[in-house]
């Protein structure tokens, strides 16, 4: 097939189908980039010296729906109509070979749109495309395309819109949405295309006037076509999707989508039984390959985060945080201590715990952190940083481990280092005193405050109520970091938050002091025992709770079928046994058990 190009002073022809000219667009040059445009679009969009973005800043339409350094998109609310705007950079050699070797990310999603109009799937349609050319090698590139009105990211959807809605709505749409988006995908993949970053945030829903979801594909650069596509890459595809929907949604809704997948699947027969356990195998090896490349975004300079050097000192914080916050502190990281404003909250033979206020977001906005140092305790500690990590690097890493899970925690800003003059070899390299910024839950209470202060003054009714909720919502917790590949070796009642209403059915809570977190998948059993007893321990003098409520905790945290195929026993008397030795030691160490 050919595509007929419109061009200003020439003579149209035909245009090979592997080049992203659509017919009847004419092409101009404007401040040195090549613009193909559709004429009804032209005056619209491009100005004497290009695309109109100042133009349209200064008039209050132009808006920055996502940045970063290799794209910024744009919203741009015109009187005929919302367009949105792609600029693709090309920041770094990477970006440029790449482009070089793969054609502008602007014209293959705009090549990928035409081609999924073909088969009936609605997705975005471009009405302009820019190409910034030097030497005949492609740089910056823009593409430009209509909103599709009234459709929404199907994640935000399923997280923000669809828990508003009354209950019955609820699962209405929640059924509907799970056979749209079988059939959907069925007719993705019977069309031969896979989508390489296949995740809710690239597809659109919105609702017909019967009330019923439709569905568009966006985000099209990491679209391929196949010719065929095997059973074998199409579990792998769905394990893509499923990533989202393992953590949000319920077995009956992922097996719903499965099957009308399987019955609108045309090219390949699935097997729902043997398919469904090899996908979810497939979705939790993608899975811990994507936490485990998100929990290394804290170790250095990315579009998240940016590590700098100073004398003597070095850092790296959240791209939130302005650079000379971080210089201040940086320069001077015992400061805040002493501010008129700041209140401490723990001060202790192992670290000094504040509350400040910093600027931080774009733009900034008077946040409460939580400011803290992990102090010295013996001359040799900065040595043993040659074979592990500090304290505070290990809380800052357990803390981007939890985040990238998507587990309850307060968000990262800063890591501060500072280090000695140089007594020897690796000297210098060695972190001496290490501070740690933390965002500050508010309004929170720690579980131990709840369970020892405020628990005892109610009524006895309420009281074993609240018992059993706050163990309860404890126990499942732990279930889910354990689940999810996380192990918390000082997890107590003193480092759990109560985030907003205690009293609520279902309490929110989140975990602080992360020095004890590790990453290990799956979880042994020996750090189970160890996790589930030092929790058990915190909760053991707390006023009001029996040994009772503590089997009751374990079965909380077990599967349904631990209790009755008795393989609960053997873990509570692991526990147990761990909890003797546990208080043995610290009687014998004179330590008080928390």
């Amino acid at each position: 097939m050919s595509l007929i190009l419109s061009h200003p002073g020439r003579v149209a022809k035909d245009i090979p189908n592997r080049m992203f000219k659509p017919p009847h667009w004419e092409w101009l040059s404007r401040g040195g980039v090549g613009w193909w445009v559709h004429p009804s679009w032209r005056e619209s969009l491009v100005g004497p010296d290009g695309l109109r973005l100042a133009e349209w800043e200064r008039q209050g339409r132009l808006t920055i729906v996502k940045t970063g350094p290799h794209r910024t998109v744009y919203r741009v609310d015109l009187p005929r109509g919302v367009v949105y705007i792609k600029h693709f950079r090309v920041p770094d050699f990477r970006a440029k070979i790449r482009q070089w070797f793969r054609r502008g990310k602007g014209r293959n999603e705009g090549k990928r749109a035409a081609r999924l109009a073909e088969h009936d799937i609605r997705t975005i349609v471009p009405v302009a495309l820019g190409e910034l050319r030097r030497r005949g090698c492609l740089h910056e590139n823009f593409l430009v395309t209509l909103a599709i009105e009234g459709m929404t990211p199907l994640d935000h959807f399923v997280s923000e819109v669809l828990p508003e809605l009354p209950a019955r709505d609820q699962d209405r749409l929640r059924h509907g949405l799970a056979d749209e988006l079988g059939q959907f995908t069925a007719r993705l993949h019977d069309a031969g295309f896979l989508h390489l970053d296949f995740h809710p945030g690239n597809v659109l829903v919105g609702l017909d006037s019967k009330g019923s979801p439709r569905l568009a594909m966006i985000d099209l650069d990491a679209l391929r076509e196949r010719k065929s596509i095997n059973s074998r890459a199409t579990e792998a595809n769905l394990a893509l999707l499923n990533h989202y929907f393992w953590q949000s949604s319920s077995r009956g809704d992922r097996l719903r989508f499965l099957r009308a997948y399987a019955a609108n699947r045309r090219g390949v027969r699935l097997d729902l039984r043997d398919s469904s356990r090899r996908i979810e195998k497939l979705t939790r090896s993608w899975a811990e390959r994507l936490w485990t490349r998100w929990g290394r975004r804290c170790l250095g300079t990315n579009k998240y985060f940016r590590k700098r050097q100073g004398s003597g000192s070095w850092s790296i914080a959240s791209r939130d945080v302005n650079r000379d916050v971080v210089r201040n502190l940086m320069a001077d990281p015992d400061a805040p201590f002493q501010w008129p404003q700041t209140r401490i909250l723990k001060s202790s033979r192992t670290s000094l715990v504040a509350e400040i206020t910093l600027p931080v977001g774009i733009p900034p906005q008077e946040t409460k952190v939580i400011y803290k140092r992990f102090h010295v305790r013996s001359w040799y500690e900065p040595w043993l940083c040659l074979v592990r990590p500090s304290r505070g690097w290990r809380a800052w890493r357990g803390a981007q481990h939890l985040a990238s899970r998507a587990l309850p925690t307060p968000r990262n800003l800063a890591y501060l280092c500072q280090t000695r003059r140089p007594l020897g070899p690796l000297s210098a390299a060695l972190p001496y005193q290490s501070y740690l910024v933390t965002v500050k839950e508010d309004p929170s209470i720690t579980m131990a405050d709840y369970l020892n202060e405020i628990l005892p003054s109610l009524d006895p009714a309420s009281r074993r109520a609240g018992i059993r909720r706050m163990l309860r919502a404890i126990a499942r917790l732990m279930r889910v970091l354990h689940d999810r590949s996380i192990s918390h070796r000082d997890l107590k009642a003193a480092n759990i938050l109560i985030l907003g209403d205690p009293e609520a059915e279902h309490p929110a809570l989140s975990v602080i002091d992360l020095v004890g977190v590790v990453h290990q998948h799956p979880i042994s059993t020996g750090r189970r025992v160890q996790n589930l007893t030092r929790v058990l321990l915190s909760l053991l003098n707390t006023p009001g709770v029996t040994r009772t409520d503590m089997l009751r905790f374990l079965f909380d945290y077990l599967p349904n079928t631990a209790r009755h195929d008795r393989t609960w026993k053997p873990l509570w008397r692991a526990i147990g046994r761990a909890a003797r030795g546990k208080v043995r030691r610290n009687h014998r160490r004179g330590r008080v058990l928390t």
